[in-house]
């Protein structure tokens, strides 16, 4: 008996543990907002600065190609770009327009330096 009692604890404060970290893991993303700017793939942008027109070919095969998405504003500011698990298809949708300009709205969340977006909606400007 005192060994199912220590196993049903043990199960207890581990879903505990696990549903305590999926709320800090929302709650530390802020409200959706709105942001526009060109998307880049990291890849590229991160080891060249690789931007623009000139570039744009590249960053959508790079993207499709499982590079990962970044919304760079016009102000230089950068924003990684990641699905949000519970919809994929803003993500996928803003996949196309890499190496382009977009309008993409989300959850803005810094954690570990970096800054990101939780892609909620994918739009043209």
């Amino acid at each position: 008996m005192n060994k199912l009692m220590i196993a049903v604890v043990a199960l207890a404060l581990g879903a505990g543990t696990a549903l305590a970290h999926e709320h800090d893991e929302k709650a530390a993303a802020g409200p959706s907002s709105t942001i526009s700017g060109e998307i880049v793939d990291m890849a590229c942008y991160m080891s060249g600065e690789e931007q623009g027109p000139k570039h744009a070919k590249c960053a959508g095969m790079c993207v499709m190609n499982g590079a990962p998405m970044g919304l760079l504003t016009k102000d230089g500011a950068l924003y990684l770009v990641v699905a949000d698990h519970a919809d994929e298809k803003p993500y996928e949708a803003a996949k196309k327009l890499a190496g382009g300009n977009a309008k993409l709205s989300g959850k803005v969340t810094k954690k570990g330096g970096v800054q990101a977006l939780i892609l909620e909606k994918t739009e043209k400007p």
